[in-house]
């Protein structure tokens, strides 16, 4: 694997040097268009914000490379990086299945999210959790469409999913109203919306949560990115180290190694 070291080397090579053809024309970045806080979310003025989005603007400004940030529905997004209709896209976490049309560079990782099963307080004596999936295996468990929760997680093809839910808060609205005994999410983002909603003491995390995955601003296999994500790895490496990223970080809440986010 490319460390941070190797990673800032290959940003003194490639700093000066072009991009490939398509690079000088806009880079189009999809994402999904969910309410992602602290991630990637609507702020008051409903303009695209986050930590995800300032960060990929500031790299993207680094390296005088012009981006266009589009918000559609998940599995859109998705299809238009297997068709490579789009130059790269944000909050993705990486699979074998994805791999075939992106490409992941360690240092295109954004932020590490950590996923946890939440279900009804009410319930929480039916359930004997202590980590090993093959306990949940007499559930259905809600999903979100298209979403990749981890290598243990997504393998697991024992497992019972209910995967028509595109929203974390539909997913919530779900679990509460009985669809499914349990749901997996991301931790922090579930209990900002069960805040938000006044329903934080209607739901519980199981513990342990599930291992922590790393999330990516992952560019185009199909359309031969390997130069252009290189070097914008090299380039967030770099940034990493700088006053500003830890200013991003700070906008949100959020510190280096916090951990649950970058």
């Amino acid at each position: 694997m490319l460390n941070k070291l190797i990673y800032l080397i290959l940003f003194s090579l490639l700093i000066n040097s072009p991009l490939q053809a398509r690079s000088t024309e806009t880079i189009v970045i999809v994402r999904g268009n969910g309410y992602y806080p602290p991630n990637e979310m609507m702020d008051a003025d409903q303009q695209l914000s986050g930590v995800h989005i300032d960060i990929v603007r500031a790299v993207a400004k680094l390296l005088n490379m012009p981006i266009e940030i589009k918000s559609l529905p998940w599995n859109r997004a998705l299809h238009l990086m297997e068709k490579g209709e789009a130059d790269a896209i944000t909050h993705i976490g990486k699979t074998p299945e994805r791999e075939k049309f992106a490409l992941f560079y360690e240092g295109n990782t954004l932020s590490t999210t950590r996923n946890g099963f939440f279900i009804l307080k009410e319930n929480a004596a039916d359930f004997n959790y202590t980590g090993e999936l093959q306990q949940l295996t007499d559930n259905t468990i809600g999903t979100i469409n298209g979403y990749s929760y981890g290598i243990a997680f997504d393998s697991a093809e024992y497992l019972n999913r209910d995967t028509g839910t595109d929203t974390e808060e539909v997913l919530l609205s779900k679990l509460i109203r009985g669809r499914f005994p349990i749901a997996i999410s991301k931790i922090d983002r579930i209990y900002f919306i069960a805040n938000k909603n006044k329903v934080r003491d209607k739901i519980i995390f199981l513990k342990p949560y599930m291992p922590g995955v790393e999330q990516y601003i992952a560019f185009s296999k199909v359309l031969n990115h390997q130069k252009i994500g290189l070097k914008f790895a090299a380039a967030l490496s770099m940034f990493k180290t700088t006053l500003q990223y830890r200013q991003i970080l700070a906008k949100y809440g959020l510190q280096v190694n916090d951990s649950s986010e970058p």
